[in-house]
């Protein structure tokens, strides 16, 4: 039997070596298969070798061809690498989203990244913010709306919802509309935009588990391949289209430049009229790159004693005056992020030597940012396990190191879209909380699961009723 095996992974072996395109890959396969071949490997050995080739949690970490090393990086080491200006450029892993993404913010690297983060930061200014809570509200009304409507089918005072689908098109109709000043109604319409949004996410995540597809010819000519492409055509095609209308639209309104906007801010204009406005006819970012950069941003009950307090049995919007006395409501989000960070774990590539303490970390090795297991440790948030939200009371965090906790990474690229996030997850739940009361469906607890994001396998399943 395990001759048998070593032959079967031999073969495959053999076929890597053929196709693979990375000269280090190839090297180690080649390494591989030369071992093997003596078929004169110790149990221990041969079993712990195709364990880490073939086990879903090695097949997801170590298969990825990629530099010298991976080091998982914990504790105080943090420091030295998050707040350098030289260790910026995202790790190998990232090149996956480049066919879609391209070279926009969150993949970009030196230069061409410092020029259009400089260039996007007014338009996710603290000032230029607050244009945005109409669209967090009226979208948030439609999405209670049709919460409420599945509530009325409910054949008792509560049901359960696998809410995740009706969050997630929510937030797209949310950016969509922030970043591109157009809507796609992707809550009450079916778009095959947003579809394809959804999809390109799964079919990354499936090309990384299927290594063999990680070399260009092969992956062109298989079933994924092709739906891959597909996708992406459909996705593209999306942007360039507003990309081209909301250019006419400006021409033809022929806005002034010189609007009225807080101090030091140019304007509070959308994320694309702001690109587009800078693209000066393609000379300083042409359509591809602004549609690269428009792509990018498409990757309980103390908290409503909070908000009723707030709102009583109001129906008016929240304002910017209601975010800051949603203290609470913060404090629930921050716990949640905490224990399922959105990004569990982010790379950055080494390009010259560094020295880490009394260690020296050569260039080319990949360091690898555990967020998840960051925010789990015991030794700064006991019972790590357990939701508890007063852990982020001003009092309870004092003395807490600052990158104890990095949920929307850290230092110089960090994500520039945090505030917005957390505006429109309190205006979203604000909104939710003033009309239903949510509960965890104990049947169908969430499985994470790393899919370039943290997903729930199986959906986030809430019993819902009304308040």
């Amino acid at each position: 039997m395990k001759r048998f095996a070593a032959l079967v992974i031999y073969v495959v072996l053999f076929i890597c070596v053929l196709y693979s395109s990375n000269v280090e890959l190839r090297l180690e396969f080649i390494l591989g298969a030369v071992v093997l071949r003596t078929c004169v490997l110790s149990d221990s050995f041969f079993w712990w070798w195709t364990y880490i080739r073939i086990s879903p949690f090695h097949a997801a970490v170590n298969r990825i061809p990629g530099p010298k090393f991976y080091l998982p990086m914990l504790g105080n080491s943090l420091d030295a690498i998050i707040t350098s200006q030289k260790v910026i450029n995202k790790g190998a892993s990232y090149k996956a989203l480049l066919p879609w993404l391209g070279q926009g913010l969150l993949v970009s690297s030196g230069d061409l990244w410092r020029s259009r983060r400089k260039l996007m930061t007014p338009a996710f200014h603290f000032y230029a913010l607050k244009n945005y809570f109409k669209i967090f509200n009226e979208q948030s009304r439609i999405l209670s709306r049709i919460i409420g409507e599945m509530y009325k089918s409910y054949p008792e005072t509560k049901g359960e919802i696998d809410v995740y689908p009706y969050l997630a098109r929510c937030s797209l109709d949310i950016i969509f509309e922030a970043t591109a000043g157009t809507t796609i109604n992707a809550q009450t319409q079916d778009s095959d935009s947003a579809r394809a949004a959804y999809r390109i996410v799964q079919v990354v995540v499936e090309k990384q588990l299927q290594p063999w597809l990680e070399n260009p010819w092969l992956f062109s000519l298989s079933t994924l391949g092709r739906e891959h492409n597909q996708l992406l055509k459909t996705l593209h095609g999306f942007t360039k289209d507003v990309i081209r209308k909301r250019r006419k639209s400006l021409r033809e309104e022929k806005r002034n430049m010189a609007e009225k906007t807080e101090p030091g801010i140019r304007s509070a204009l959308p994320l694309l009229d702001l690109l587009l406005k800078a693209s000066d006819d393609g000379e300083v970012l042409s359509d591809r790159d602004i549609r690269n950069e428009i792509d990018t941003f498409m990757f309980e009950e103390q908290a409503w004693v909070e908000v009723n307090d707030i709102f009583t049995d109001s129906e008016r919007d929240c304002t910017q005056e209601d975010i800051s006395n949603l203290k609470y409501l913060e404090c629930c989000i921050k716990e949640t992020l905490r224990i399922y960070p959105s990004g569990p774990v982010f790379e950055r590539d080494v390009q010259e030597d560094i020295q880490i303490g009394k260690y020296s970390i050569p260039a080319g090795c990949t360091l690898g940012f555990l967020a998840l297991a960051m925010h789990r440790n015991p030794k700064v948030f006991p019972d790590p396990l357990v939701f508890k939200p007063e852990r982020f009371f001003p009092d309870e965090a004092i003395g807490r190191h600052p990158y104890a906790y990095i949920p929307f990474s850290a230092g110089p690229r960090n994500c520039i879209g945090q505030r917005f996030a957390m505006l429109e997850g309190k205006v979203v739940l604000s909104t939710l909380l003033r009309h239903f009361k949510f509960e965890i469906s104990s049947s169908k607890p969430p499985i994470p699961s790393y899919q370039v994001t943290l997903k729930s396998l199986n959906g986030i399943h809430l019993i819902v009723s009304r308040r």
